[in-house]
């Protein structure tokens, strides 16, 4: 089984690029890892309560967008919150674990230098979700 990972920031237009890169790729068996970053706001100081709630909306966010994306397709989903940057989290999963493909949507529209370090050294393809015609998806 193939492996992808996709930081999202779980917009609609990321549910939207995932979904039409998943339609492209139905016949393949992909483990998806979807990874969602949080944070707390810069003026709350970081407390037991304050991540605790973080995390709960981060949690929130990530299934009400999971249901976005499409129930029948030959693979499995990972989804993950993590208390970081979007950057960080990527390097991370990176260094930690093995993909076949990185995917990245505008959010991540263009890596550093350490993540493309990062590829060059890892197995995985970078695929640009933002390649994707939209023009095509049905109002």
């Amino acid at each position: 089984m193939k492996t992808a990972c996709f930081p999202t920031d779980c917009s609609v237009d990321s549910a939207l690029a995932l979904r039409g890169w998943l339609t492209t790729h139905s016949s393949e068996a992909i483990r998806l890892t979807v990874v969602h970053t949080y944070d707390i706001e810069v003026s709350d100081r970081l407390t037991k309560e304050s991540y605790r709630i973080a995390k709960q909306q981060a949690q929130s966010r990530l299934e009400q967008w999971l249901d976005m994306l499409p129930q029948s397709w030959a693979g499995a989903c990972k989804p993950e919150t993590l208390f970081s940057s979007p950057e960080l989290a990527l390097k991370m999963h990176l260094l930690l674990r093995s993909y076949d493909y990185l995917l990245v949507d505008d959010q991540l529209a263009s890596v550093s230098a350490d993540v493309d370090a990062l590829l060059s050294r890892a197995s995985a393809k970078l695929c640009r979700l933002t390649d994707y015609d939209f023009s095509r998806q049905i109002a």
